[in-house]
């Protein structure tokens, strides 16, 4: 296990900067803060009936306390789990995924490189096993998407915001991939992520206009710097704290979230790369 400070999932807190959503001296404070404002509808287990004042309030931010119970509700993974009768679809889907999934030795070369200092994710026989028994499953469920390295990182950021609740983290997979982010972001040839980057390059040549002409000039093509914060939705590339945010508001808005993560972080650091003179330049 790493040594130094940890956020509430037990994921060490490697540095501080602008990606980070969280001041953790003030995280406290903060929690508090979203825990009161969320208090009405976590008392009545229901989310606000408007709209717009659930998306303000998710916005706001999750308290982490209840989003497990948020994420469940806003993304459709419990209505998807409630359209399996009975109660065996999972547990079917592993013992089934134990003996016919395609792709368990490219999931059991990823699991030890997946956030390998959080102490349950890179234990063997805790953390592992449970992303392994999500990640074989759901390449049964979709097998046009089987397994997509990056998947693996999302699960275990999920599986810990989820209170380490397999189950419900396999839904939300599911409703993720399925219904939430664009047809084809993962899979064999990524064509749905393709397109992605396509539209993405051309929201930053329309709202960052110097950016886009400076990429262009020293021929940077925007999926050099983009496609892992989609194919991650954004679980390796910020803090894991930082990312459940960003989840907060993609599972309960859809993926015009990630295009807009996108356009913050390239504005943030636009003088930055205005300076660099080719495409492999800089980090």
């Amino acid at each position: 296990m790493a040594s130094g400070p940890h956020d509430i999932y037990d994921f060490t807190i490697a540095y501080k900067g602008p990606y980070q959503a969280v001041d953790y001296q003030l995280a406290h404070n903060l929690y508090a803060v979203q825990e009161k404002a969320w208090e009405k509808y976590a008392a009545e287990k229901r989310l606000p009936n408007s709209h717009s004042k659930r998306k303000k309030l998710i916005r706001k931010g999750v308290p982490p306390s209840l989003r497990s119970w948020v994420w469940f509700e806003v993304s459709g993974a419990k209505q998807l789990m409630m359209s399996q009768p009975g109660n065996s679809y999972y547990p079917n889907l592993v013992k089934a995924a134990a003996s016919m999934s395609k792709v368990s030795s490219q999931v059991e070369l990823d699991l030890p490189r997946t956030f390998p200092g959080h102490p349950y994710l890179s234990c063997p026989t805790t953390g592992q096993v449970a992303m392994r028994r999500i990640l074989t499953s759901y390449s049964l469920r979709n097998p046009k998407v089987g397994y997509c390295q990056g998947l693996n990182f999302i699960v275990g950021v999920m599986l810990m915001a989820m209170d380490r609740n397999e189950e419900h983290t396999f839904w939300l997979l599911a409703a993720l991939v399925e219904n939430i982010c664009y047809q084809g972001s993962f899979g064999e040839n990524l064509c749905g992520c393709h397109v992605e980057m396509k539209t993405l390059q051309d929201l930053v040549t329309a709202k960052i206009p110097r950016l886009g002409a400076h990429m262009k000039s020293i021929t940077c093509d925007i999926s050099l710097i983009a496609t892992d914060w989609f194919l991650t939705v954004y679980c390796v590339s910020m803090p894991p704290e930082s990312a459940c945010r960003v989840l907060d508001a993609l599972l309960n808005e859809g993926a015009k979230v990630l295009f807009r993560v996108a356009l913050a972080l390239l504005k943030t650091a636009e003088a930055k790369l205005l300076r660099l003179d080719n495409a492999g330049e800089g980090s």
